[in-house]
């Protein structure tokens, strides 16, 4: 169990620091208010965002969502669809597996370097996860699944040129936003490095950090802007991570959450 607290809590983490501030190594909060290094990082963030080079995914893994289970009831999945899922995400991660193993080693002023080839690969593993999963969801789980995933990224979500192009939002919301986003990177990197051996309340800290974070950015947002958002997003549901799985598909998740440990202790001793 104290094995699955500190994976839970290296995933949470990733997914803080999964933005553009991470993968640049960034400084402390008065470097932050440099306006200069906000207009850069929001122009990386942006690249990344639309797929290319800079940063990686943000929030959790498509398949990592898929074998949930609490994520799995919400979709009403059949047992053969959540036996289609397993299957499908299973076969994904292990064609990957190699690829994640190679990157566990290097030095840190490759870092950059292997957070946007880790970037790289969760986009490449979502898209043929949602390949393989072609035909297996209905439509309305289809919809609903998107908005669990968007609710997942929080204020991240709000940074994305889709869901930004959906609200129509401005330049000046957008660099908000953005600034919002880069505080709650931040905090997520003090609060693991902080974490001890208490990782109850580190995951504590952290959700009222994603939840504080999204409603900050969400403050941005006009009445009808807000709404819309609402609309996006669909019924609040509250994802639940708990130990689920053994074996080899444990020890993979096992693999990945230490890999966003590492980075993200690294990204804080670089500050």
């Amino acid at each position: 169990m104290r094995h699955f607290a500190k994976l839970v809590l290296s995933l949470a983490v990733l997914a803080f620091l999964a933005g553009p501030a991470a993968a640049q190594g960034q400084g402390n909060r008065g470097d932050r208010g440099d306006r200069g290094d906000r207009g850069e990082n929001r122009e990386r963030g942006e690249r990344a965002d639309r797929g290319g080079a800079g940063g990686m995914d943000r929030g959790p893994a498509l398949g990592m969502l898929l074998t949930n289970k609490s994520v799995q009831e919400e979709l009403k999945l059949s047992n053969e669809q959540a036996r289609k899922v397993e299957a499908a995400v299973g076969e994904v991660r292990q064609r990957h597996r190699q690829d994640f193993e190679r990157l566990r080693s290097g030095s840190a002023s490759e870092r950059a370097e292997r957070l946007e080839r880790i970037g790289e690969l969760r986009r490449e593993i979502d898209e043929e996860t949602r390949e393989a999963l072609r035909g297996v969801l209905q439509p309305e789980q289809v919809r609903r699944l998107r908005q669990i995933r968007l609710q997942a990224r929080g204020a991240d979500a709000l940074a994305s040129p889709r869901v930004a192009e959906a609200l129509d939002l401005t330049a000046d919301q957008k660099a908000k936003i953005q600034d919002i986003t880069e505080d709650a990177h931040h905090d997520a990197r003090e609060i693991f490095q902080n974490a001890g051996d208490d990782r109850q309340e580190a995951m504590r800290k952290l959700h009222a950090l994603h939840k504080e974070t999204t409603e900050r950015a969400c403050a941005v947002l006009t009445d009808k802007q807000k709404d819309q958002y609402k609309e996006l997003a669909g019924e609040p549901f509250e994802i639940k991570w708990e130990a689920r799985r053994g074996g080899d598909e444990g020890r993979r998740d096992g693999d990945e959450g230490r890999r966003g440990g590492d980075e993200g202790r690294r990204g804080g001793d670089q500050r």
